[in-house]
């Protein structure tokens, strides 16, 4: 391994915690990452995508992102389709070696895998993660009434730390190893993309920059100096450069929308009214009839009409960006022009009142903006003001700490983790925080992120899940009791703190809370408190052969356990 791919894979495994791996397997970690960041702008747990093992059928790495989103389990790819109306997705598999040399035999390994997972009846051994992923894939290929858009696209990656030469031998296997994959029907395009040192070194270096994009804005009046602002404009895009802003080059949408107030909300009215003028073919009327996008973004480069976006997000318009996504396939809906507004500030007090200010045209109650505008901004401070090792940073918005020097990857808590670690902890529901994290928020309406909550029960149930996964990391509690992490937080939190819980806005449970933390920054004492929390799992006989824990009563043995004692 060349120098600099080692310097990079060190400062990868020390930002992950990776020390007690060896090399080979932090390659595979930082293989994928540098891989999938590239196709999915947003916070992805390792571990999440990681297939290397006993039974991976030759493959280190799998992603399933479905309308811009990384899939971890059917429920979650039901709750997404099912909003949204459609399905688009790209697949990606990832084999990764730190040979210095392109072996022809082990892409032609990696092929074969990739064939067999992707057939009717897979004949390979496959390992949990990997049975899990093919259970995925075989929900995706039974709503293929929903890909309205297009088939699934495939992407296979091979990574070494050599250089691609483009040798006959191994550029026939790869084509030939393509066109057998193309053959099964089942998709929209099929890649295969040879990584060397120097194309991974460059994918990593990515995953620092923000996203950007260039767009022709030649429509556009300029606004008034605005306090804060750096320069404001409003105009209309026409439908391929608006469309460019929201969705890469294989369409798959960006995950953009982490200001905005509300996820896409699916076939409601107003949603069904935008796509309804599109399919009359109307496309003039939409321009007048639709209240438009605004977009806030960090930078923007000007070269004469050619601007250039960098780290931006649609505050307001996640509605209109997702039914035009959707609806690509109509007849002429190039001649579609989109209004816009883009503000270029860096001043998050000024993105949140516009965030507050242009949602309008979708019903949204008082409660929601405040849930996910104040409160989540709040909440990120709170973060920030806590010292010690229980330092973790709330990722309010995606990708917020990728560059940021001396935040270690493990330190971040995305949304969903934040969610799911919550409702586990204090509303006592791990069996129910499987599926995407903004369905769960509308299961438990009013019960999370509520305006008058503390915000000490979300940091410490935000650290039980830093703390744990880091027992799991260095061995002290066995990996095999990662499939009920979520019960053990419940656990934890019920040993520590105690069965029954004042309320959530009460100044004792932000006494409770700090003493809580305490015990969880004692390493000793975190690691007896989570063993005692895997003595109960075992007290309860969960069987832990199956895949999945989302049965209540489950959770209710657990539970009953301490009312009996």
């Amino acid at each position: 391994m060349d120098k600099i791919t080692k310097s990079l894979l060190d400062s990868f495994a020390s930002e992950n915690e990776l020390g007690k791996l060896g090399e080979d397997k932090q390659f595979e970690h930082f293989a994928n990452f540098a891989v999938i960041s590239k196709l999915h702008r947003s916070s992805f747990e390792l571990e999440s995508v990681s297939t290397g093992a006993g039974g991976d059928a030759a493959i280190d790495g799998i992603a399933i992102l479905v309308n811009g989103k990384l899939i971890e389990d059917v429920e979650e790819l039901d709750d997404i389709v099912g909003e949204a109306g459609h399905l688009d997705c790209d697949v990606v598999f990832i084999q990764s070696k730190t040979s210095s040399n392109f072996e022809g035999s082990q892409i032609g390994s990696f092929i074969f895998g990739v064939k067999d997972f992707i057939s009717d009846a897979p004949k390979m051994v496959h390992n949990e993660k990997l049975k899990s992923c093919r259970a995925i894939w075989d929900a995706i290929v039974e709503k293929s009434a929903f890909m309205v858009n297009r088939r699934p696209a495939c992407k296979l990656f091979y990574v070494t730390t050599g250089k691609w030469i483009g040798d006959q031998n191994l550029v026939a296997v790869v084509t030939s190893g393509r066109r057998e994959i193309e053959e099964s029907g089942l998709f929209e395009t099929v890649s295969m993309t040879p990584l060397g040192a120097n194309e991974i070194q460059k994918y990593y270096h990515e995953t620092r920059n923000k996203l950007s994009a260039t767009i022709n804005f030649q429509s556009r009046i300029t606004l008034p100096d605005i306090e804060g602002v750096k320069e404001a404009y409003l105009g209309v895009l026409p439908y391929k450069d608006f469309m460019s802003l929201v969705q890469d080059e294989n369409d798959a949408i960006y995950n953009i929308f982490y200001d905005n107030v509300r996820d896409f909300q699916g076939e409601n009215e107003v949603n069904k009214k935008i796509k309804g003028t599109l399919a009359a073919g109307n496309f003039e009327l939409f321009c007048v009839l639709n209240n438009g996008v605004t977009i806030v973004a960090t930078s923007l480069t000007p070269a004469g009409n050619r601007f250039t976006l960098r780290d931006y997000q649609i505050v307001n318009g996640c509605q209109t960006s997702n039914v035009l996504h959707g609806s690509q396939a109509i007849a002429g809906i190039e001649n579609v022009h989109v209004p816009v507004k883009i503000i270029v500030t860096e001043d998050e007090e000024i993105k949140n009142e516009i965030t507050v200010a242009t949602n309008s045209q979708t019903e949204v109650k008082a409660e929601q903006l405040e849930a996910l505008t104040v409160f989540q901004k709040k909440l990120e401070q709170y973060f920030a003001a806590m010292k010690g090792d229980g330092k973790l940073y709330y990722e309010r918005r995606a990708q917020q700490y990728h560059s940021s020097p001396g935040v270690r990857k493990t330190q971040i808590i995305s949304i969903p983790i934040q969610i799911k670690a919550f409702a586990s902890a204090f509303l006592m529901v791990p069996h129910a925080v499987s599926g995407y994290y903004g369905t769960i928020v509308q299961r438990f309406k009013g019960q999370i992120f509520g305006q008058d909550h503390k915000y000490s029960p979300y940091y410490v149930s935000a650290l039980c899940y830093f703390r744990l996964e880091g027992l799991f990391r260095n061995g002290i509690i066995d990996v095999k009791y990662k499939k009920v992490r979520f019960h053990l937080i419940m656990l934890a939190r019920m040993i520590g703190m105690g069965v029954e819980l004042p309320a959530l806005n009460s100044g004792k449970m932000d006494r409770l809370c700090d003493t809580f933390a305490k015990t969880l920054n004692d390493d000793g004492k975190c690691a007896d408190l989570f063993r005692a929390a895997v003595e109960k799992i075992e007290e309860a006989d969960f069987d832990l052969t199956q895949k999945q824990f989302k049965s209540e009563t489950e959770t209710m043995k657990l539970i009953d356990l301490f009312d009996a004692n």
